[in-house]
């Protein structure tokens, strides 16, 4: 238990050196004006259209996947029948 602590408290001393280590290195960067300005457009703007169509998509795959499952139960469930079945057979 106390090697894991030791440990710990290592890492978080690296860490806490890194970290004043990149504070001093790394300096903020100011963005162009246009970048922000088209950025902001892009954002607003968006494409509407395509998100309702994907939306619109989404449900058809999820009402697809609900059929393919039920499919397959009831395919397992028959199977499981007839084999109860053909025991019975079998037995008599």
């Amino acid at each position: 238990m106390g090697k894991g602590k030791d440990l710990a408290n290592a890492s978080m001393t690296k860490i806490s050196s890194m970290e004043k280590q990149l504070s001093n290195t790394l300096k903020p960067v100011r963005p162009r004006q246009e970048f922000v300005n088209g950025l902001g457009h892009r954002i607003q703007a968006g494409n509407r259209a395509g998100l309702v169509h994907r939306l619109a998509n989404w449900h058809i795959f999820a009402v697809a996947i609900a059929a393919f499952v039920s499919l397959a139960v009831l395919v397992a469930m028959l199977m499981r029948a007839l084999l109860a079945l053909s025991a019975r057979k079998r037995m008599a």
